[in-house]
């Protein structure tokens, strides 16, 4: 048997929005149904009707629990998919808080931006999805264990294998039509457990991510870990200041929360205030709790507080000497951006980013040293030290992703890499060149059709999008004109005269009106 088919409808040539649609053998199958988060561009595609009939999807496979693989599910379900979809326990858990919290921000932004002037006499925007249709997806959600094998009609079968990147991940084995397919999902640090009952290597085809594939990190140690966080902590309240830190829900904010409770049961670090203000990340917590066995109680530090209203929230911007840990990760959303529009004009505050910041987001313009910055239509001057803490990641890195691959080695067909930046596709690509035996490298283009034969090549069957470069690219027009009128302001300011500042702008208008 052949004739299988495999599109990218997201996470080719992007880090975010992974949605792969397998047809074959009478089935059509969708991996993930993600968000696109990162510039305006690429986050507009979350709003475009799905690119595929959701009532003819037979079974849909989650790989995790992280927005940018499950962020879509709900639309699925709102548009008419009635599938099954089948995940690990942990993850069936805590979708749920997650999909809620979503389209509680999704209705607030919809609000917003149908209150503004501009839209006067144009149609609505209206939510993705709402809480009907999460109901929907959850009536359909089925779970399922590591190493299980379960079939699907016309022969055809699929397994779920330990991911080791967060609490429930996994890669997906699929089989149909006579083919054996993975998809890695995210791939986290250190060796998987394995399927006895199955061999891990001996693939057609192989999907793979590739977040981190042009760089290596260095091996940090859980104590060097907590020791940063803990000097920086030290060197901000002996300041004055704030100690921010943008967190995912998910993962991120246990282990820094697990950190911060083995810092104060060693006396390491005095007991400072820790204020969670994220009701999703609390909720996940508490989900997450049942599944990490880390021997850490947090929630009996009477100094870790969990921020339950605004109305809390806001009092934290009066507040001196304390650390706030708050969603979003890449600060494109929730409540760190309040706290960003206060702390960040403080020098005495530092910011600290513990996560991958997407091209395009907030988080990225800030570790990329901007000194100036718009937020929900604020212009802040930063004046806050940013820093990265390293350790935190639960993504493998160019070595461990190698590894990764070459343990599922043979792969008799095609080796896709999606799921990362263009530099980390090409950068693993390359280094994936040097080692034998492997199938060349495909990096796919959003909305590209390849066939998929047993043993042979894939070969590409239809085009993908005719914008897909510009959709992906790492800044779009509207980053740019943001980072444009970045360089203007500061032009500006640095004039000495106000006569000094009408020049500029003189010449500024006549540049505009050449075009």
């Amino acid at each position: 048997m052949s004739g299988v088919t495999l599109k990218f409808h997201g996470a080719a040539g992007t880090v975010t929005g992974s949605c792969f649609e397998i047809n074959g053998a009478g089935q059509t199958i969708l991996v993930d149904c993600g968000m696109f988060q990162g510039t305006r561009s690429l986050e507009a595609l979350n709003h475009e009707p799905l690119p595929f009939d959701p009532k003819k999807i037979d079974v849909v496979l989650l790989t995790h629990a992280h927005l940018d693989h499950s962020g879509r599910l709900a639309y699925l379900y709102a548009s008419g998919c009635r599938a099954k979809t089948y995940c690990t326990a942990p993850s069936a858990d805590i979708i749920k808080p997650l999909l809620q919290d979503a389209a509680k921000l999704q209705a607030v932004d919809v609000e917003r931006r149908n209150r503004r002037a501009d839209r006067a006499g144009l149609p609505p925007f209206t939510p993705l999805y709402d809480g009907k249709d999460i109901a929907r997806l959850s009536k359909n959600v089925r779970t399922v264990a590591y190493c299980e094998e379960h079939t699907l009609d016309n022969g055809g079968s699929f397994r779920f294998w330990d991911a080791r990147h967060i609490v429930g991940s996994a890669s997906i084995e699929i089989n149909i039509g006579g083919q054996r397919l993975l998809f890695s999902g995210d791939v986290g640090p250190g060796r998987s457990i394995n399927c006895t009952a199955s061999e891990i290597g001996g693939y057609d085809h192989v999907i793979c991510e590739s977040t981190y594939g042009d760089r290596d990190r260095n091996l940090i140690l859980v104590s060097e870990r907590r020791e940063t966080l803990a000097r920086h902590v030290e060197e901000v309240i002996a300041a004055g200041g704030n100690v921010l830190i943008p967190a995912f829900a998910l993962e991120r904010t246990q282990a820094i929360l697990e950190d911060f409770d083995a810092l104060f049961a060693s006396r390491r670090l005095a007991p400072v205030n820790i204020f969670l203000d994220s009701p999703l990340a609390q909720k996940v917590t508490l989900a997450v709790m049942r599944y990490r066995d880390s021997g850490s109680d947090i929630l009996k530090r009477t100094n870790i507080r969990f921020i339950q209203n605004t109305a809390e929230s806001r009092k934290l911007n009066h507040m001196t000497g304390i650390v706030i840990i708050a969603g979003s990760g890449m600060c494109e959303g929730g409540r760190i951006r309040h706290h960003l529009i206060r702390n960040l004009p403080r020098r005495q505050s530092r910011l600290l980013l513990s996560g991958y910041q997407v091209a395009g987001t907030l988080g990225s313009v800030l570790r990329d040293g901007a000194q100036r910055v718009r937020i929900s239509g604020n212009d802040v001057v930063v004046k806050a030290q940013v820093a990265t803490l390293e350790g935190y990641s639960n993504h493998a890195d160019r070595s461990g992703l190698v590894e990764w691959i070459k343990d599922r080695t043979p792969i008799r067909g095609s080796l896709f890499l999606v799921h990362g930046e263009q530099s980390g596709l090409s950068g693993l690509a390359e280094t994936l060149a040097a080692i034998p035996d492997l199938p060349a490298a495909i990096i796919p283009a959003l909305a590209e059709t390849w066939a998929l034969q047993p043993g042979k090549p894939a070969t590409l069957l239809a085009a993908g999008r005719a914008d897909a470069s510009e959709l992906t690219a790492s800044r779009d027009w509207i980053s740019r004109l943001a980072a444009v009128r970045e360089d203007i302001e500061q032009k500006l300011f640095e004039q000495p005269t106000n006569q000094d500042r009408e020049k500029i702008l003189a010449a500024l208008k006549r540049a505009l009106e050449i075009v």
